[in-house]
């Protein structure tokens, strides 16, 4: 690493997922740490802790990661999709007006980015709008059709009345994916989705 300073963010990642994938998890998390206190405004790095924080639901952590990244840049599309995400996914109480603004800023800054149509249609959906929030999932899935957008948007269309349209892509789901633990959970919620 000391060799390739230009180099220095992506060496980083790539012993951090050697690590992970050995299952040294905690020596990951050291290195991430440690590399971190060297460089504190290392946008991709804190990006990545940001993460880490979400998967281990370490939401505070998380956020605190991506606020520091926002004071850095506010312009950071991908720090701000994600904290506006995680607040609209959580349904956190008395925020959801402020992940509509952040995944609008988002979308703003990427227009093309089908992870921010998603978000934005789910912070709709979340504001108790499924009608607007409907055509941004659609066009999300249309472009990323992966299990979390086609939960989202099975979500929506059972929500506007469509519901042989949300089990038609509930039935396509569950051929598709093979790991799919949001359409799991969905399916757990809303019975009645079930093909």
């Amino acid at each position: 690493r000391l060799r390739h300073e230009a180099s220095h963010s992506e060496l980083i990642m790539l012993e951090l997922q050697l690590l992970d994938n050995a299952g040294l998890t905690g020596e990951g998390d050291t290195l991430l740490n440690q590399a971190l206190a060297d460089r504190p405004d290392d946008e991709s790095l804190r990006y990545l802790r940001a993460m880490r924080g979400w998967e281990m639901g370490d939401f505070a952590a998380m956020e605190r990661d991506l606020g520091h990244i926002l004071e850095l840049n506010p312009d950071n599309a991908a720090a701000l999709n994600a904290l506006g995400y995680t607040l609209a996914d959580h349904n956190v109480e008395g925020r959801l007006e402020e992940a509509r603004e952040l995944i609008e800023q988002a979308h703003a800054l990427e227009p093309g980015n089908p992870a921010i149509m998603d978000s934005l249609g789910w912070v709709y959906y979340r504001l108790d709008d499924p009608e607007r929030a409907l055509p941004w999932l659609e066009r999300a899935y249309t472009a990323m059709p992966d299990q979390e957008v086609a939960a989202h948007l099975a979500e929506v269309l059972w929500a506007t009345g469509r519901h042989d349209t949300a089990r038609t892509l509930i039935e396509q789901a569950l051929s598709h994916f093979a790991e799919r633990p949001l359409i799991d959970e969905l399916l757990e919620r809303i019975p009645e989705l079930a093909p």
